[in-house]
């Protein structure tokens, strides 16, 4: 899981640090940097899959330097603890801003404080699982040198670090986006989910044993929902097809005919259920909208349950009453920009009034100022 989250010069991200649970709730009004910190990790991901160069898909833009800084350097660096091991990853990103370039200065990844990986001045000094000296090559300054070392019985803990980051999903659900068929098997979540069947496929066919436990959990909140199913309609495509029984008749709707609100239930819940147990985190930005208040609770008790076990980590960007109340006194961390625009941390439980308000009151009060 990611412990602790530093990041540099990216928007109003300066010297920010964030120390993460198995379960966070990030808090704060819209503009504090709550989605900064996703972009963050997701452009952090999307590098260390190597499905992006350093300035590919507004990854790490000259753009996204913090307006009143000068310098030029981005730093960004995860503490990780995986099967025991304390892992820290850091990059830092150098933009010339008047041609809008940038690249890769340094990446390093240590294990207990020791090497693993160094990539500086354009050479990658690799090292063994014991720390011992390995090859020395050349790589490319735009992407991730990292991400192109291949798996070898003597980086176990190297490819242990990559494959945690490859299964990080950072999502802010966008219902309306989702596409009903699909002709691949999707690995990765898109951002605002619009590939859901692609990537249900590939769930599906990892964990078809889930499926029960995922098809009663819906059946508790979406009114006459029966189960889905994946119909074939081309040759590889196939369509996500919802199934109802209401009022004594049983029909089916394509994933695209339901409504938003339904969508958005079936991801979340896919994400709880389905994805549990292959080692998925999970990072959501406001996982709430579209659903309605006695539909958020159960699937909020449901993640709450599965965090730091069958979902090694989740967290949670929201404004919702419900869960700044279930979440926010023990989980919670307030994010808040100073005079300066730095963005700054506290815990929510720094906030309460205990015994005489709820925490969301506090927050729609402005007492948390």
């Amino acid at each position: 899981m990611i412990k602790r989250l530093y990041i540099d010069n990216y928007r109003s991200l300066v010297n920010f640090k964030l120390e993460l649970q198995d379960l966070t709730l990030l808090l704060g009004p819209n503009g504090v940097g709550k989605t900064s910190v996703l972009d963050a990790i997701f452009a952090l991901r999307q590098l260390l899959s190597g499905e992006a160069r350093i300035t590919d898909k507004a990854a790490f833009l000259t753009a996204t330097l913090t307006r009143w800084q000068k310098r030029d350097k981005q730093v960004f660096e995860l503490d990780t603890v995986l099967e025991g091991d304390e892992m820290r990853y850091r990059l830092e990103v150098e933009h010339e801003r008047a041609s809008r370039k940038a690249r890769i200065s340094l990446e390093s990844l240590e294990s207990q404080g020791k090497p693993l990986f160094i990539f500086e001045l354009g050479e990658v000094h690799l090292y063994r699982d014991d720390h011992t000296q390995g090859p020395t090559f050349g790589a490319d300054w735009t992407e991730s040198a990292l991400a192109r070392v291949p798996s070898r019985p003597e980086n176990t803990k190297l490819t242990r670090f990559l494959d945690f980051m490859r299964k990080v999903i950072v999502c802010g659900l966008y219902p309306a986006s989702f596409v009903a068929e699909s002709s691949t098997e999707d690995a990765v979540l898109q951002r605002d989910a619009h590939n859901f069947a692609a990537w249900y496929r590939h769930v599906l066919l990892e964990r078809q044993e889930l499926v029960p436990e995922f098809t009663k959990a819906l059946q508790d909140v979406v009114a006459g929902f029966r189960g889905i199913r994946m119909e074939k309609v081309g040759r590889d495509t196939r369509a996500l097809m919802v199934m109802f029984d209401q009022f004594g008749e049983r029909y089916e709707l394509r994933l695209d005919e339901i409504s938003d609100g339904q969508r958005a239930l079936i991801a979340l819940y896919s994400l709880v259920s389905l994805a549990a147990g292959q080692g998925y985190t999970l990072l959501l930005d406001e996982p709430d909208n579209y659903v309605a208040l006695a539909e958020i609770q159960p699937w909020l008790i449901a993640l709450a349950d599965a965090c730091g076990g069958q979902v090694p980590q989740a967290l949670l960007c929201s404004h919702h009453p419900e869960l700044i109340d279930y979440l926010g006194g023990d989980r919670g961390l307030v994010l808040r920009r100073e005079t300066s625009g730095a963005t700054i941390v506290r815990p929510a439980r720094e906030m309460a009034v205990d015994g005489v308000l709820k925490l969301s009151e506090v927050i729609a009060r402005g007492w948390d100022q």
